[in-house]
């Protein structure tokens, strides 16, 4: 990450928003299903504390310009993979093609149906993308409640 770069967005930057515990499926299962009944949609994110994407990503989420919008619609798990040593075969059960890059965002209906199989991986480069990119990217996919 270039000097510019990091100046953009190390303000965002949350260093221990991943924390090192194993997750089973129906952790993530309960949680969907939870979100759902609170008429919100359910956002699974798999990342490391090492990843600056990760961290950046971690950080627009509780950012104020995204508090309303969160509270409103959606609700997150965020799921540590260290260095790709944890919490694998939870993630490859949401995408069996995924061997590494992180982040990875998941979405779910209100049905509990995943509906961004083929986009979860977006965020890898976020320190790319303008500040609007997670709001931009999660109204794309908002639904109806």
């Amino acid at each position: 990450m270039t000097d510019k770069t990091l100046l953009k967005w190390k303000s965002l930057m949350i260093s221990d928003a991943f924390v090192e515990k194993l997750v089973e499926f129906p952790e993530i299962r309960a949680f969907i299903k939870n979100t759902t009944l609170e008429r919100k949609q359910a956002i699974v994110i798999f990342g490391a504390n090492w990843c600056p994407d990760c961290r950046i990503l971690a950080g627009l989420t509780q950012s104020a310009q995204m508090l309303e919008s969160i509270k409103e619609n959606f609700k997150f798990m965020l799921i540590d993979v260290l260095n790709y040593e944890i919490n694998m075969d939870v993630l490859k059960q949401l995408d069996p093609t995924a061997n590494s890059g992180i982040p990875r965002l998941f979405i779910f209906d209100n049905n509990q149906n995943l509906i961004n199989l083929d986009r979860n991986d977006y965020f890898r480069t976020v320190r790319s993308m303008h500040e609007n990119a997670l709001i931009d990217y999660l109204d794309s996919f908002r639904m109806a409640t």
